[in-house]
């Protein structure tokens, strides 16, 4: 009489080929199995970039009265900027916000529908808050093009 001894692995083997869902297709994968590919040509897990948080005011950390870094924040100062939630004010013209696009807590883009000295006009500017929030630089986008202007925040 001979006897067959199965082998301790042959079980766990027929196991998992039960429990493998195979494929009509032979070695090709199911789409919905395949990994995620970033836009970049990364692999990851399909997240899109942040987008920039739209509103309609300006945020707090922003609003005040700013003037050049030597100027004296008195309200004749031509480089003297007041902020408001939903307007800004400079020495012969002010804006009603249209439009603010929170970049992050310390930078935001802000669309003004202006007028002074008889003329009107939109723009579009961008702020950044130095670390401390007492200062407050001003940059141009949308083509305009002047050099960044740092204001100090006045007390």
């Amino acid at each position: 009489m001979t006897r067959r001894f199965l082998s301790p692995a042959l079980p766990f083997a027929l196991l998992l080929a039960a429990c493998s869902g195979g494929s009509d297709d032979g070695d090709q994968a199911d789409a919905s199995d395949a990994m995620p590919v970033e836009a970049d040509g990364g692999i990851g897990d399909g997240a899109v970039p942040p987008q920039p948080v739209r509103s309609d005011t300006i945020p707090a950390a922003f609003v005040g009265v700013w003037d050049h870094a030597k100027g004296a924040c008195d309200p004749n100062s031509e480089a003297r900027m007041e902020i408001g939630p939903k307007t800004v004010g400079f020495y012969e013209s002010h804006g009603e916000v249209t439009g603010v696009e929170v970049d992050s807590p310390e930078q935001i883009v802000v669309s003004l529908a202006m007028e002074g000295e008889g003329e009107t006009w939109q723009n579009a500017t961008m702020y950044t808050l130095g670390a401390d929030g007492k200062q407050l630089t001003t940059s141009s986008v949308n083509g305009e093009q002047y050099e960044p202007l740092t204001l100090r925040k006045c007390e």
